[in-house]
């Protein structure tokens, strides 16, 4: 029988082992150590690695230095295939200084610095299991973000920080206005910031975001700013029913697009609603993730690579490995990121949903509701 005075010796022996890794835990780290590298090894070799920064970004900022304008016409062939840049021209200022060097050194630069914020995005979330990791570069969509290096991982990071400093102003303030500017679909934080009542932050965010985006505009003459409502409008003619999205599910299924506008508009609008009731029941998180489901549900235009947002709610509510980490690798069967074909087009959604439902019908436990609340 052992004393009191063991027991700190016992909890250091127990500690210890249950300190090691286990056989699942060494089996992700394998696969999804594997998985990454030889997916990034296959797009060095064909010299496909960070294809929108490689394509789309790089060009523009060159255009930039030129003079000339960053934006393609809305009959340039290269809308079709995806190598148009169409964010607001404030992204280009980052990638100025990538223009000096080879452009297979500025993917790889890219790539890796996107696999490490995907790291600090679950680190910044208190995600300490091992096996979360292993997961997340398992999801199709973390790895679609790092092979195409676009701005979805950097916006999930910046939700992170939303989340994380929520209770302060300029953190969230701060990521909040350059992720609107950089994409508007993320105006769903806004109200979730406004119906939990961070007022100060929701009017700092805009300020933000509208002074950064008239800046960036200014810098280049503000040239292309009156054809780019028409820019986006093309892009969603072109693309929308090729994507993952409500329109492009409408689409495959031979429905009229104004029926996948209805779903689309609906759907959002519901998880719109659901965000402030949540918020007025004082449930933080689970308005929260509803505002982040509104994102997804109210774009027109879904690629595989957004859905790497949903990285945050899985992680605020489940830092410990569970099935849910595990739902996502069914994307495995929708692996084109670019056009959707036939009934690829419907997994994406179908995990979305489920993701959505159990998060808001069971966000978390007792215990991990007790630590986020502390």
């Amino acid at each position: 029988m052992r004393s009191a005075a063991d027991a700190p010796q016992v909890w250091s022996q127990a500690s210890r082992e249950s300190s090691r890794p286990g056989l699942l835990t060494v089996a992700l780290l394998f696969v999804a150590a594997v998985w990454t590298i030889g997916l990034v090894s296959m797009s060095v070799a064909q010299d496909l690695l960070a294809w929108d920064v490689r394509f789309a970004y790089l060009p523009a900022a060159e255009a930039v230095l030129d003079g000339r304008s960053p934006y393609p016409a809305l009959d340039d062939p290269i809308l079709l295939d995806q190598k148009g840049y169409v964010y607001p021209p404030q992204l280009l200022f980052l990638v100025l200084p990538l223009t000096y060097l080879p452009v297979a050194l500025v993917g790889i630069l890219v790539a890796v610095g996107l696999v490490a914020l995907v790291v600090a995005t679950l680190r910044l979330l208190g995600v300490t299991d091992l096996r979360c990791y292993a997961a997340a570069f398992l999801w199709m969509p973390t790895m679609s973000g790092v092979l195409l290096a676009n701005v979805s991982i950097p916006l999930a990071f910046a939700a992170a920080v939303v989340w994380r400093y929520r209770d302060e102003i300029w953190p969230p303030a701060a990521a909040l206005g350059l992720t609107i500017s950089a994409k508007l679909l993320f105006w769903p934080l806004l109200v979730w910031t406004v119906a939990t009542g961070r007022l100060r932050a929701t009017a700092w965010a805009v300020a933000i975001g509208v002074g950064v985006t008239l800046a960036a505009w200014a810098a280049i003459g503000f040239d292309g700013l009156t054809g780019y409502p028409d820019l986006l409008r093309r892009l969603s003619q072109i693309q929308s029913e090729n994507s993952y999205s409500f329109v492009g599910i409408a689409h495959t299924l031979g429905l009229p697009e104004w029926v996948g506008q209805a779903l689309m508009l609906t759907t959002g609008g519901a998880l719109v609603i659901i965000c402030v009731v949540f918020a007025r029941q004082g449930e933080d998180f689970r308005s929260f993730t509803a505002a982040l489901g509104a994102t997804l549900a109210l774009s027109p235009i879904v690629w595989l690579h957004y859905l790497v947002v949903l990285l945050v709610p899985v992680a605020i509510a489940r830092p410990r490995f569970t099935w849910l980490w595990l739902l996502p690798i069914l994307l495995w069967t929708s692996p084109k990121p670019g056009y959707a074909e036939g009934v690829q087009t419907f997994p994406p959604m179908i995990v979305v949903a489920i993701l959505l439902v159990v998060l808001l019908v069971r966000p978390m436990s007792p215990r991990r509701a007790v630590a986020v609340a502390a």
